[in-house]
């Protein structure tokens, strides 16, 4: 047997897998069989002694073992860094549903409403100059040589002009609506003059960021090495060929730097720009970490936080798929809106992994029979620069107080720019801290185009139809377009499917099952646009999304790296629209933006554009004529639809009753579920966490005053009272020749 093995310069293994080491002893059924010649294979194919005489001089075929692709090669070059044909991760809710709740009718079918009157039918008129001119845009774009006309001139905000008369400013609008889309960059001091800047926080001293993180040497080493292959950051087989079946090939920049470290179980605070990898970044080394797992004793060892609840479906599936050929690894999802009782029975398993969002994941601990949390050595906090703003200030709280202290902490997001002070309610111990990019920084391959609204807001569900129908003519690509409130999203689905437009909405208003509806429906391009709120602006990804649309300005830069952030992913081209107001705040936004771009392309000429966009105003006056007459049946359908609700709620109230009355002592019997708030808390909270948020930054007086109160010392401010009580006594003390009384 060793002679067969001389000359090779590798150990030949039996198979990757346990169970199919084979039998190397002859059953007697072989024994008998004298004439059959067996193929050699290194499974559980049986060898009978024949065989081998009949094989023993022969050279061994290594192409015979069933694992092996004989036409696999060795691809070294980076052009196939990224999986083309990836078509994206599942938002699957619940496995399956309850029986008998398959026949109950349990959402209003607005698409319906809006057929009976009228909608969803005929695409409203648009001439066809406009499908030529955006045809003749796009083909300028493919061409590099020709002039950039769709790069459309930011023609206002500020731009250093001289003031101007109203009335000449009026004819210049109108001299301007006339005029052909025309294109030039733009840049941040020409655009928006110098003053309105974001207001800037207090940065950590170099004392506190000594003192808190580890030495800056170990997280500038980590980004120093690159990995060309997942092989040499020494991962096992199973974990490599789920990363293979991804398409996976080269480890991006944070995986590279992040992994190595988090396999040495220290804790990590990284940050890096939207899509390029965070998820897999952390789910690796903690995938390849479990594989060492005790495995006698079940048990919850890694806890990921999200703060949306399709982003930790997203996460869940993304674990599933990287973890598929690691045996007896499990998962468990806690999210809200799913069905309660399936997530129990999941949990009561003692799932390696719970996915999870704050609210629930803390509702499953106090109320969930059999589910702890003593043994985690593992907490990831996804995008935690929202985790750790005041919205999340209670719950995470209560969270840190049921987790083991002893563990490993992991923090990712692409806007990781958190202070010390926020940092240290997570326990952490000396972490290192990777960026990889600068911490307010959109992708590379990012086009940003912004249209000046200036007074025509009433003009933006028209101008939003003719944008949708200029990007995307055809309906063929995925549209993103962000609003600022719930029935902001809502109004605008029904006008855009009056004037013929198929789009779905998704904020918080939704159940959960429209929710993820509405995103799968998205993801197969059976809707081309979405219309959503911040909801989704957070870790979605939804492959080949080409255009984002701002129709609301965020409430701040960060908010709009992470909307943008849902296109140019991995790598890919991308296109995001923002329409621009007046306001101080939303030119300081777009300066911020601009600003960024100039700042990458001064470093390494890769950041993007900035461009401004030019509309043609009269042809959106013609679409908002057809807005204006919907009106009324904007109006008929909201009724309608809340009418249906009504009847919906009605009977979803007799089928509870019926419930109570068939099982009665079932119910009766069940444990009151408990909570760490109640609702007036809970809303004390949310409002204590909104004048957070707006609270002005003290002076240095206000300052000194409230250190010396919380030094223990005493300030006494005179009240109304006291005053009046230095008047009397000023008043008695004229007549003996002293001014004012006697303190």
């Amino acid at each position: 047997m060793a002679k067969k093995f001389d000359n090779l310069d590798f150990i030949p293994t039996i198979s990757d897998s346990e169970e199919d080491v084979p039998d190397l002893d002859p059953s007697d059924d072989e024994l008998k069989q004298d004439n059959e010649t067996v193929e050699i294979k290194f499974t559980k194919t049986k060898k009978t002694k024949k065989a081998k005489k009949s094989k023993k001089n022969e050279p061994i075929d290594e192409d015979v073992h069933e694992d092996i692709n004989t036409d696999f090669k060795f691809n070294l070059d980076d052009s196939n860094q990224y999986n083309t044909n990836f078509d994206g991760w599942n938002f699957n809710g619940d496995d399956s549903k309850n029986d008998g709740e398959d026949d109950v009718k349990k959402d209003v079918d607005l698409d319906k409403i809006i057929r009976r009157k009228g909608g969803l039918i005929k695409m409203a008129h648009i001439e066809n100059n406009d499908e030529s001119e955006s045809e003749s845009e796009e083909s300028q774009e493919e061409e590099v040589s020709k002039s950039d006309d769709d790069e459309l001139a930011m023609d206002g905000f500020g731009m250093g002009a001289k003031a101007v008369p109203e009335d000449d400013e009026e004819e210049k609008e109108d001299k301007e609506e006339e005029e052909e889309e025309e294109g030039q960059e733009i840049d941040s001091t020409s655009a928006f003059g110098k003053g309105d800047d974001l207001v800037e926080e207090e940065e950590d001293s170099a004392e506190a960021i000594a003192e808190f993180y580890a030495p800056e040497n170990e997280g500038e080493e980590a980004k120093q090495q690159t990995h060309t292959t997942f092989n040499s950051l020494s991962l096992s087989r199973p974990v490599l060929k789920g990363l293979s079946q991804l398409g996976y090939v080269k480890p991006s920049p944070i995986q590279s730097a992040t992994i190595p470290i988090a396999l040495l179980g220290k804790d990590v605070i990284a940050g890096a720009v939207t899509g390029s990898g965070k998820t897999a970044a952390f789910m690796i080394p903690i995938i390849e970490r479990l594989l060492f797992k005790p495995s006698k004793v079940a048990s919850t060892r890694v806890i990921v936080l999200t703060p949306t609840r399709e982003l930790a479906i997203q996460i869940s599936d993304v674990a599933k798929r990287i973890g598929q050929f690691v045996s007896g690894l499990t998962f468990g999802l806690a999210v809200g809106g799913l069905n309660l009782r399936q997530q129990e029975q999941a949990l009561k398993t003692r799932p390696d992994i719970v996915i999870a969002t704050p609210g629930r994941f803390i509702d499953h601990i106090r109320n969930s029979a059999s589910f702890n949390v003593d043994s985690v050595e593992i907490l990831v906090m996804d995008e935690a620069d929202r985790m750790l703003e005041e919205g999340f200030a209670e719950e995470l709280k209560e969270i840190m107080t049921l987790l083991p202290s002893k563990r490993q902490t992991l923090l990712f997001s692409a806007t990781m720019n958190s202070k010390i002070k926020q940092l240290v309610s997570l326990s952490l111990r000396k972490p290192v801290r990777i960026m990889i990019d600068p911490p307010k920084q959109a992708a590379s391959k990012l086009t940003q185009e912004f249209v000046r609204i200036r007074k025509r807001d009433h003009l933006k569900p028209a101008l939003l139809f003719n944008l949708i129908r200029k990007l995307d003519p055809q309906g063929q690509k995925r549209i993103v377009v962000f609003v600022a409130r719930k029935e902001s999203a809502h109004r605008l689905r029904i006008i855009l499917g009056l004037l013929g437009m198929s789009v779905a909405e998704l904020h918080g208003s939704l159940t959960q099952e429209q929710r993820l509806d509405s995103v799968n429906k998205f993801k197969s391009l059976e809707v081309p646009v979405l219309i959503c709120t911040d909801l989704a602006s957070r870790g979605l990804d939804i492959p080949k999304i080409e255009v984002v649309i701002n129709y609301d300005m965020p409430k701040s830069y960060e908010i709009y790296l992470h909307r943008v952030g849902r296109t140019a992913r991995a790598g890919r081209e991308g296109r995001s629209v923002t329409l621009v107001g007046e306001s101080s705040q939303e030119r300081a936004i777009v300066r911020a933006a601009i600003k960024s771009v100039e700042d990458t392309n001064q470093i390494s000429n890769n950041g993007g554009r900035a461009l401004g966009r030019n509309v043609d105003w009269v042809q959106v006056e013609e679409t908002n004529n057809l807005v204006e007459k919907s009106k009324d049946t904007v109006e008929e359908i909201l009724v309608e639809e809340k009418e249906e609700k009504e009847i919906l709620r009605a009977e979803m109230q007799l089928k509870k009753g019926e419930n109570m009355l068939k099982y009665k002592s079932e119910i009766q019997s069940r444990p009151r579920r408990t909570w760490f708030q109640t609702e007036t808390e809970k809303k004390n909270a949310k409002v204590l966490g909104v004048m957070a948020r707006n609270k002005k930054e003290t002076n240095s007086k206000k300052r000194k005053r409230e250190e010396a109160l919380q030094e223990g010392g005493k300030i006494y401010k005179k009240t109304q009272q006291d005053r009046i009580k230095d008047q009397q006594r000023g008043g008695k003390g004229k007549g003996k020749g002293k001014k004012g009384g006697k303190r």
